[in-house]
């Protein structure tokens, strides 16, 4: 639906576009949070307990909903239909716009902005992993090459991709190797759920993230490393998160003259083992093994997912990296980078 027809629901009939909007809300309660019970419900939407009901009994009516004695579920129908609503959600809640101006000022291709801020909303967060989860679905093509970082948000992403798509020769490789964080947020773990929930082959760096530069120099002649790298660094798609500068030189376990270097040289946020300065310039490298900055070149498809206003300043540095062509993101971090307040 484009913004001419969405504005002229907005000047005909705006009650419609408030109908849509309570059912987007129940759906999206529900399916996080099902079973739940009406009572429940009506307090996390904040509507009255007879809209509430009104909204449910219509949505079972139509198969949408489905209700036992445990509490309310999605149908399978339903599942599908809140899938699609999602290409709507930025027209609903006026997020479109956000997406242009980000568009606009970084030159990307695409931008999707959901709704709330995932430093505050739970839900926030699920709807940006699953945001991200569909658009790798709608980019991939038979004979690709996905790469793909660690991170809560891509484990997210991980958990929400689904089955459907002819996967049987795309291959699913981790961007670098783990961090030593926790293994369900580690980026061989991630690029393994994904490829098995859509039916790809994987390949696995069995390799810290963070290693001395001679000791990754001495890695990559290993013939068996050397294929996963030559693999990683053909990719067609590359999916990754960004992470404020400070923040990942802790996680990385950064020395503390590193961290100060870090911090005289204005150093706002970090993706792929790369530092980034508030005008988008490379000022610190992590030596390790996976996609190098020069491979970006030839990558035809690399998309951020990162949300919250508190990444606002690490994704507007990457971003003026020139480097990506894909951003999906939040309210909370669009607000913040466009107009420069979260809200």
């Amino acid at each position: 639906m484009d913004e001419k027809i969405f504005n002229l629901i907005e000047r005909l009939a705006p009650e419609a576009l408030e109908i849509m909007n309570n059912r987007y809300q129940v759906l999206k309660q529900v399916f996080y949070n099902q079973p739940i019970g009406r009572r429940q419900l009506t307090r996390n939407i904040g509507c009255t307990e007879r809209v509430v009901r009104s909204e449910v009994d219509i949505l079972k009516s139509r198969g949408v909903l489905q209700t036992t004695s445990a509490g309310i579920y999605l149908t399978a129908y339903g599942e599908e239909m809140l899938r699609d609503f999602a290409g709507l959600v930025p027209w609903l809640f006026n997020t479109q716009l956000l997406g242009e101006k980000l568009k606009e000022r970084f030159g990307l291709s695409d931008v999707i902005v959901v709704p709330g801020n995932t430093d505050q909303d739970l839900f926030a967060q699920e709807d940006l992993s699953r945001a991200g989860a569909e658009y790798l679905r709608k980019i991939l093509y038979p004979g690709c090459i996905v790469a793909v970082t660690g991170g809560t948000t891509l484990a997210g992403v991980a958990k929400m991709i689904r089955e459907g798509v002819d996967a049987r020769d795309i291959f699913v490789v981790p961007a670098r190797g783990g961090l030593g964080e926790e293994v369900e947020t580690q980026a061989g773990n991630i690029a393994a759920k994904i490829a098995r929930a859509i039916g790809a082959q994987y390949r696995l760096l069995h390799i810290p993230d963070s290693l001395e530069a001679s000791t990754a120099e001495a890695l990559k002649k290993d013939i068996h490393i050397s294929e996963v790298v030559k693999t990683i660094r053909s990719a067609d798609i590359l999916i990754h998160g960004i992470g404020p500068a400070e923040e990942m030189a802790y996680r990385r376990g950064l020395s503390p003259a590193e961290v100060d270097f870090l911090q005289k040289n204005d150093a706002r946020g970090e993706a792929l083992r790369y530092y980034f300065d508030k005008d988008g310039k490379i000022i610190f490298e992590i030596p390790g093994i996976g996609i190098e900055i020069d491979d970006f070149t030839h990558i035809g498809t690399k998309v951020a997912v990162a949300g919250g206003s508190s990444k606002a300043a690490a994704i507007e540095a990457v971003l003026r990296s020139g480097q990506e062509n894909v951003l999906i993101t939040d309210e909370g971090a669009a607000q913040k980078i466009i107009y420069g307040k979260d809200d």
